[in-house]
């Protein structure tokens, strides 16, 4: 089979066959691992459990690690509505 590799909104999206989808058995809107390997773009099937495992993501803890407490949040002005936004 042969695709094109397509950009949409900064992401790139290859389209795939449904029977080639349908022939690996993963649904629609089901969480997959996307990897590279050996200059190959590997697609593999995930379970919860190891999409909760998964120790490559940054924890909350990790993210506030080192935060003193302090924090004083500030008014920003993003300028007027130029689309449907409620202000």
């Amino acid at each position: 089979m042969t695709t094109t590799i397509q950009r949409v909104d900064g992401s790139y999206i290859v389209r795939f066959p449904a029977s080639i989808i349908e022939n690996v058995e993963i649904k629609e809107s089901e969480v997959v691992q996307v990897f590279e390997e050996y200059g190959r773009i590997i697609i593999q099937k995930t379970d919860m459990t190891t999409l909760a495992n998964d120790t490559s993501r940054t924890t909350i803890s990790e993210l506030f690690e080192g935060y003193d407490g302090e924090y004083e949040p500030i008014q920003i002005d993003w300028g007027t509505p130029v689309g449907k936004e409620i202000w």
